[in-house]
């Protein structure tokens, strides 16, 4: 069947396995007829209705009956369907825990790029490769590409450890773990790809700066302009090297479908179609902002670096989205309050080194001026925050009332009801083999009919 085994008839194969398969189901669902499952989905006549029932406490312990909206029908993660609460929140301690294992395992590939960015200090740790590193063309390639190259090779290994993560914290919708996922990727990459670049070497070891906060300023003001070099060739690497030639050629899916279809003996005629990488592309954009606001000041080198690649990403992105990918779910806009997020915290990072670089210019003046910045970006957020933050956690009553008064003189609200009985179907519920549901009812049998007759009525 693979490389080393011998070959047989794969239709007869697989064929057998169906069928051990399916008898084991249906033994499985056969037990499970009658049993209570401690979660549901609730439909209402009205929206309001709905929504009343989402935010309020329905028993007197609050974590007894948990509501809250539910999903689009292919929007639902059903692992965690009927998960507990006291499970749920086991399991958000554990990924918090392994969280903060990644971010400080992550620390060594950090060093390492930081000890090959200066060439004294790799000359000391590898006395045998001083020769070699005289050689100029080699010099600037370990000084300049690799390091950038290196950690982002470590870098895309992050992302899809994160979708694990955040799928087992009790999430019932696909777009809430892809939300978490992007919100866990993108403060990765700002502590593991910024800070600890900036702070690594000596600043790394000086605890001190923690007790005495008046200095965070000076020292950020001294670490972040000597990264600058390291950022623009981590720009062309990551942003411009990598994203553009994954993006129009994904070569990675091309050797990976091959693998599957040649090794595995696996090969589906149809292709599958890919989703957007919320999770992996929403933290890199974001993270290249964030470059760009804290070092067009420092080193406004980096800006057509940025230019270019937000220019060319915005073609091919665009392509992407109406060509290539198909959506899961609909996000609604749920991703703007991490963008808005993200450049309110790149706004006052900006504004700490400003005043730290203004600090060691010894210009007085102009460090007070820069000092009422950040309190009037935070007063901005708070605006934002209170005016715009409640349209993306959920619907006012006004335009609640006035769609339910629509759905009233609505003909086709009868024929929705009726969809929507069936509409949040478990999938172990469906039928067992999917080839022959496209039979006549003749010819049907036991193995292509659901295998829950009352399946329907739940």
């Amino acid at each position: 069947m693979g490389l080393f085994r011998k070959k047989v008839d794969l239709l007869d194969h697989y064929e057998k396995k169906l069928e051990d398969i399916e008898g084991n189901v249906r033994t499985e669902r056969t037990s499970a007829v009658g049993k209570e499952v401690p979660a549901a989905f609730v439909s209402f006549k009205t929206r309001l209705s709905a929504a009343v029932a989402a935010h309020l406490q329905q028993g007197v312990k609050p974590t007894k009956w948990l509501t809250e909206q539910a999903p689009d029908p292919q929007d639902v993660y059903w692992p965690f369907f009927s998960a507990s609460f006291v499970k749920i929140w086991i399991c958000n301690i554990a990924v918090i825990f392994a969280c903060i294992c990644i971010t400080i395992l992550f620390l060594v590939p950090v060093l390492l790029v930081q000890g090959l960015t200066h060439l004294d200090q790799l000359e000391i740790l590898l006395p045998f490769l001083s020769g070699v590193l005289k050689v100029k063309i080699i010099s600037q390639v370990i000084t300049g590409y690799l390091p950038s190259l290196i950690l982002d090779s470590f870098l895309s290994l992050v992302p899809p450890v994160m979708i694990v993560l955040s799928s087992i914290q009790g999430y019932i919708a696909l777009s809430q773990i892809e939300k978490s996922a992007c919100i866990k990727v993108l403060w990765f990459t700002i502590w593991n790809i910024f800070f600890a670049n900036v702070l690594s070497g000596t600043a790394l070891y000086r605890f001190d700066v923690l007790f005495e906060p008046k200095r965070i300023p000076e020292l950020l003001a001294v670490a972040v302009p000597a990264q600058a070099s390291f950022f623009i060739a981590y720009v062309v690497t990551s942003g411009w090297t990598k994203t553009f030639s994954s993006e129009l050629f994904r070569l990675k899916r091309l050797i990976w479908r091959h693998f599957k279809g040649n090794l595995c003996c696996k090969y589906d005629h149809e292709t599958e179609v890919p989703s957007n990488p919320y999770h992996s592309e929403i933290p890199r954009i974001l993270f290249f902002s964030l470059l760009g606001i804290t070092y067009f000041f420092l080193a406004p080198l980096i800006l057509p670096f940025l230019l270019i690649y937000y220019c060319f990403g915005y073609i091919i992105y665009r392509n992407q989205l109406l060509n290539v990918y198909e959506p899961k779910f609909e996000t609604g806009g749920k991703f703007w309050p991490v963008v808005h997020d993200a450049t309110i915290f790149s706004l006052i990072l900006m504004h700490i080194i400003a005043i730290g670089i203004f600090g060691l210019k010894k210009v007085p003046l102009a460090s007070s001026l820069t000092v009422p910045l950040p309190i009037l970006t935070l007063i901005f957020n708070s605006y934002c925050r209170r005016r715009f933050l409640p349209s993306f956690k959920g619907y006012p009553a006004e335009c609640l009332i006035n769609k339910d008064r629509v759905d009233i003189s609505d003909a086709d609200m009868s024929s929705f009801y009726r969809k929507l009985e069936s509409a949040y179907k478990d999938p172990s519920m469906k039928p067992v083999r999917y080839s022959e549901a496209g039979e006549s009812s003749s010819n049907s049998s036991s193995s292509t009919s659901p295998l829950l007759r009352g399946a329907d009525n739940y």
